[in-house]
């Protein structure tokens, strides 16, 4: 037989086989990644192919819309609030034989509280007593004592009180633009910390959401003719307008801009457990939407946004238009500033952000388009405080707060665990609201030999606790457990059955009549004048005033004028209104600070 008969024998198959396994065998010892290859291969191709794709899109057809412009949205002011000079360390002094120039002006601005109301109540004056306790401006009222007509609606008396709001903001001689004022609902606010906690909070927000702003949106250069610099690069958008955050969204509006498009909520997704956000009740939502019971901006800002929802609610015949304005402008704001900036996002970016979770788009897909007009404003700066560092409402969120002695270590350690907050730390009180930054509330004013304090001092009506025991450390605060805040002011809307107790529960109970002669006779002459012209906030607003409250027309009223009646539902102590207690006007003696007796006889 042959060599090649041989190879054609039946054994060769045998052997091609044996080479054939010894072969696979080797590749897969010695080259083991070399399967994995070719889907390597092909998605390292998918991914440049779809890079270059979405390029190549985002760079043809038409080119893109400034939806900054065609939306007008420079702000109505060049100054940043967040930069305003409200808030100083100190008290600056001048020796009373020195003279003030009479051409001498406050060099910083003012802070205003605005209260829209058309008669006075028991709420109205817990929240005017709360915020005297705290030594905020004289309130201002808008539209008190203004009669309605007979047969007046609902619809008609909520478009006035927001015609006094803008009439009074644009027109007023006190008011400049770059003011702070504080708009708050007539009914059920408490004050909780000072004034120069809630405005250093107000900036402070300001200045960590505008950062992320920044980066989120960038800049724009606008030309300024007639101007030494022909062009300036400002932030394209920035928040300038602090609303109280809501759990829940108007009503009726589930596929509008304002419930769908609006920023989610800062606190983590899970801040209530693995139901947040779906919850049926809501109350274990986090509050993300827009609450229009209290706001804080600029005077030039709420005068443009004011004049906004005024034009609304004329167009609008709803009992709760200015609610629904201020919904629907907040959605609208946001969705033009998510065109603006799909509009100027890198494609790739975009995509593989989505595709990794990590993308900062907000949801228009879901929304109603909402009609926009081409030269119209939608942009006011809106932003809401979903953390309640500066406004809390209780609305759906009665559960969500403790009233905490910082002090006590063991209830602040577990507290988060009785809420079940899911990541806990220990509440620590904020350094914001120690006796070393705001001092002692419980500390009397001090007053020369020669100085009459007024209302006199009296052993019984002005005794506070002792200020060694009593700091802001061991007196109770309202906290919410589940962002760690201690808020500036309480905002009682929704169950109202609770506005007694929590009243009873506030930290200056049961100490209210005590602390508020104590406010009234804090110095407000010499002394609160030099300083506020040399930029001190003693006198926040320059009408200055001590005890009562001001009308929009310039009206001056005593505190005992409006709130005189209301003693049981203020104070609870049985000693009578305010300014008549018992034994003011009998043999009682009235002490001075000093010890001797100004009023009455001695026992």
């Amino acid at each position: 037989m042959s060599f090649h008969g041989i190879l054609d024998g039946p054994w060769v198959d045998q052997y091609h086989s044996m080479q054939s396994s010894m072969t696979t065998l080797w590749q897969q010892q010695f080259h083991p990644r070399r399967l994995r290859a070719r889907p390597a291969r092909t998605l390292v191709f998918i991914v440049v192919a779809c890079f270059f794709f979405i390029t190549l899109l985002s760079r043809s057809g038409e080119p893109p819309v400034n939806y900054w412009l065609k939306y007008p949205s420079y702000p109505p002011s060049r100054e940043r609030p967040e930069d305003s000079p409200m808030v100083f360390p100190g008290r600056h002094a001048l020796d009373r034989n020195e003279t003030l120039l009479h051409s001498l002006q406050k060099s910083s601005p003012s802070f205003h509280l605005l209260i829209p109301t058309s008669r006075k109540s028991s709420s109205l004056c817990r929240s005017l007593t709360s915020a005297m306790i705290l030594n905020y401006p004289p309130p201002t009222l808008i539209n008190y004592g203004k009669a309605h007509p007979e047969g007046s609606t609902e619809y008609a008396s909520m478009v006035d009180r927001i015609a006094g709001i803008y009439n009074y903001l644009a027109y007023s001689s006190q008011i400049k633009d770059t003011d702070l004022v504080l708009v708050l609902d007539p009914q059920d606010i408490f004050f909780q910390l000072p004034p120069e906690v809630l405005i250093q909070r107000y900036q402070n927000l300001l200045r960590e959401n505008n950062a992320k702003l920044l980066e989120k949106y960038g800049t724009v250069t606008v030309d300024r003719p007639y101007r030494t610099e022909a062009q300036e690069t400002i932030q394209k958008y920035s928040q300038r307008v602090m609303f109280a955050a809501s759990k829940e969204c108007f009503p009726g509006l589930e596929m509008d801009a304002g419930c769908v498009t609006v920023p989610q909520s800062s606190l983590p997704p899970d801040a209530y457990g693995w139901k947040t956000d779906t919850h049926p009740q809501g109350h274990l939502n986090r509050p993300r939407w827009l609450k229009p019971g209290a706001v804080i901006g600029q005077a030039a800002d709420l005068k443009m946004l004011y004049a906004e929802v005024l034009r609304f609610v004329h167009q609008h015949r709803n009992a709760r238009g200015d609610y629904l304005a201020m919904t629907q402008i907040f959605g609208r704001q946001e969705y033009v500033r998510e065109l603006e900036r799909r509009n100027t996002a890198n494609g790739f970016k975009e995509w593989l952000y989505t595709l990794i979770g990590i993308s900062d788009a907000s949801n228009i897909t879901g929304a109603t388009p909402p009609r926009l007009e081409h030269g119209t404003r939608y942009e006011y700066g809106i932003g809401v405080d979903y953390e309640s560092r500066l406004f809390f409402n209780m609305r759906n969120a009665k559960m969500d707060v403790e009233w905490l002695h910082y002090n006590n270590v063991t209830k602040t350690s577990g507290v988060q665990m009785e809420h079940g907050v899911p990541r806990e730390k220990r509440l620590l009180i904020p350094t914001d609201i120690t006796t070393e930054n705001i001092g002692n509330p419980f500390v009397q004013p001090k007053f020369g030999k020669d100085e009459w304090p007024n209302p006199p001092f009296n052993a019984t009506l002005d005794k506070l606790p002792d200020p060694r025991n009593h700091t802001w450390h061991n007196i109770p605060l309202l906290t919410n457990t589940h962002s760690a805040s201690v808020p500036a002011l309480l905002h009682l809307d929704g169950d109202h059955a609770v506005l007694d107790k929590w009243w009873s529960e506030m930290w200056y109970q049961p100490w209210a009549r005590a602390l508020l002669r104590k406010y009234m006779r804090t110095p407000n002459g010499f002394d609160a004048s030099q300083s506020a012209l040399l930029g001190g906030q003693e006198w926040w607003d320059m009408r200055g005033g001590k005890g009562g409250i001001w009308t929009d027309k310039g009206e001056w009223l005593a505190y005992t004028e409006v709130c005189g009646s209301y003693d049981k539902e203020l104070f609870a102590d049985e000693l009578g209104p305010y300014g008549k207690e018992n034994g003011e006007d009998a043999d009682e003696p009235v002490y001075n600070k000093f010890g001797n007796v100004i009023k009455g006889k001695e026992n």
